[in-house]
């Protein structure tokens, strides 16, 4: 068992012998890079379930320089810090749910003798040394809410962005397919004040994707404030298509979306070999297994992401000389 560490925290409650652990709930971290919901549910109705079921399935977490970063549970995760805030009463043939002095709603029972979120049961999972697939783990290893159309798509467009071993081919071996690649690959990344409105329900999951796949993130606010305005003229709190002045913007967004499923870079001859470069030897990485092809082929992704201006020099400089 790992030695105390100086700041005092108690250390984790792991059998030497199994996988599955338990933590106390200040010990379990969010990755927001790995965290890919926007949608949590009701979690007032998880953390009362929790109270009165216990802990069935424990929460798959990470493990790195002996911090805990959770995997698969976020909603477990704000479901037991919320059961903090909560209690739960008999009164006259029945259990309320008290949020302090305030009723909130009914309980099927008492609470477990088993509800204890300083001995939250926790599992390791070995999502190996590569992020994009760390990454996708958290969807791979999800037990919980189903994610979202929209959850699903951003998640594939952060991980086709993240690059590295070729992110594609992961995405095929965790069930995604080709057209749902492709329609990832038009989207850009998101603002996170999007995702937050979306969240609020002021934009709708179909708009979201629009918005997606038509502005960069740092026009997305700038046009859903001014679309905000043309819905308050009309009495409405949530955001419709026509409250946008799209114009030209998306005959430029499919302009893109086609040069990215075509040839992923614009017409320029270097650009154009190292495509061809990518391709070929993607393709020696993965028939047989093959080392040598799959660290050549991480370098060439590198250099070709720099080339078509997905990453700065720093960043190229700094993997290259393995400062990351």
């Amino acid at each position: 068992m790992r030695p105390v560490a100086s700041s005092g925290r108690s250390p984790p409650m792991r059998p030497e012998t199994s996988s599955v652990f338990t933590l106390p709930l200040a010990r379990l971290l969010e990755d927001q890079n790995c965290n890919i919901r926007i949608f949590y549910g009701d979690i007032d109705q998880l953390a009362v379930e929790l109270m009165t079921e216990g802990q069935r399935e424990p929460i798959k977490v990470r493990e790195q320089a002996g911090e805990y970063y959770v995997v698969d549970g976020h909603r477990r995760q704000r479901a037991l810090l919320r059961s903090l805030q909560l209690r739960i009463a008999a009164e006259d043939g029945k259990f309320l749910v008290y949020d302090g002095g305030k009723p909130l709603r009914e309980a099927a029972g008492p609470q477990h003798p088993g509800h204890d979120p300083q001995k939250v049961l926790c599992q390791l999972v070995e999502c190996g040394p590569d992020a994009d697939r760390l990454f996708a783990s958290n969807l791979v290893h999800n037990l919980g809410k189903p994610f979202t159309f929209l959850e699903r798509n951003l998640f594939l467009s952060r991980l086709l962005r993240q690059g590295g071993r070729p992110a594609e081919a992961l995405a095929l071996k965790i069930g995604f397919s080709l057209a749902d690649i492709a329609a990832a690959r038009r989207l850009y990344a998101a603002d996170p004040r999007l995702l937050e409105q979306v969240r609020l329900g002021r934009v709708s999951q179909k708009l979201a994707l629009r918005i997606l796949r038509t502005y960069a993130a740092v026009d997305q606010i700038v046009r859903i404030k001014a679309a905000r305005i043309a819905a308050e003229a009309l009495g409405r709190d949530q955001l419709l298509a026509e409250d946008f002045d799209w114009g030209g913007a998306e005959e430029e967004s499919e302009g893109r979306a086609e040069i990215d499923e075509e040839s992923a870079v614009p017409a320029d001859p270097v650009h154009a070999r190292l495509s061809e470069l990518v391709a070929r030897l993607g393709e020696v990485a993965h028939s047989p297994p093959n080392d040598a092809a799959d660290d050549r082929l991480a370098t060439l992704l590198l250099v070709y992401r720099y080339a078509i201006g997905q990453i700065g020099y720093n960043h190229l400089e700094a993997h290259l000389l393995g400062r990351q």
